[in-house]
């Protein structure tokens, strides 16, 4: 109804008003448009709403820095053309400037629009987002008391080495470079079970080779529930061997795209 009556026509250009209240209610209104469907998203992006993201992404208010990046995560949730339309307006560093930079509620809000773009994007766009330098912040918000931001950033982790084909031993090794291995690996000690075993998956897919101790931590099933063995420390000379573990995030879907990562 909104856009049938082409309010999102007037909306977009208060995107740039001088007066950040109003700049603030416009970006609300059409980020609420582009949490629906991606032809809703489309009519905001066909009114060049992406052209404005620059100058609110610079904004010295937090509250319109986070508002932007949540704009930006519901665009970078959508189709790959979407997602393309995000990288061509350079806004890609800018969401991981502030994933690094910004108050922690913009930071969150920025790791869901980089965590969402490794569901939705192709190869070639999760490749971008590494050529950015995207990992090195991204593993700093492992260290968030924030579970939520926690699993998220372990989600995008799992799908960046999961979409990186041939090129993942590079990507783990960025991955341990800036210490994020070590973070993976002490959240097997989570007290949250979905990031406990996503951790213990990850390093199991993709680091198993440099950490030959990770099978002795795995969770064992007992009537249907993941439970620690606490006789098999690290060190010990008691075996264990991993039952099957929990999946991989909750709602990823298959990527497509073609060509490796360039770096």
């Amino acid at each position: 109804m909104v856009i049938d009556s082409g309010a999102v026509d007037k909306l977009v250009p208060l995107l740039s008003h001088r007066e950040a209240k109003v700049q603030t209610a416009a970006l609300r209104a059409v980020g609420n448009i582009v949490t629906g469907t991606d032809e809703q998203t489309q009519k905001v992006l066909d009114c060049n709403a992406l052209s404005h993201f620059p100058s609110l992404l610079n904004h010295h208010k937090d509250k319109i820095n986070k508002e932007a990046v949540w704009f930006l995560s519901n665009i970078t949730a959508g189709n790959q053309t979407q997602v393309q339309a995000v990288i061509e307006h350079n806004l890609i560093p800018m969401i991981i400037n502030l994933l690094e930079k910004g108050d922690f509620q913009t930071q969150k809000e920025a790791a869901w629009a980089i965590s969402n773009l490794t569901i939705s994007g192709n190869k070639m766009q999760v490749s971008y987002l590494i050529q950015r330098s995207v990992i090195p912040p991204f593993c700093d918000l492992l260290n968030s008391k924030d579970m939520q931001v926690t699993q998220v950033v372990l989600d995008g982790i799992n799908n960046l080495l999961r979409m990186a084909g041939r090129d993942q031993e590079s990507v783990a090794a960025m991955i341990e470079e800036c210490g994020g291995l070590d973070k993976i690996e002490n959240l097997q000690n989570h007290e949250n079970m979905d990031i406990y075993k996503l951790a213990y998956q990850i390093i199991e897919n993709y680091f198993s080779d440099e950490n030959e101790e990770v099978s002795n931590l795995a969770p064992v099933l007992v009537d249907g529930e993941y439970h620690f063995n606490p006789n098999l420390m690290p060190g010990g000379n008691e075996e264990g061997s991993p039952s099957e573990g929990g999946g991989g995030p909750a709602g990823s879907t298959p990527m497509t795209g073609d060509g490796p990562f360039q770096f």
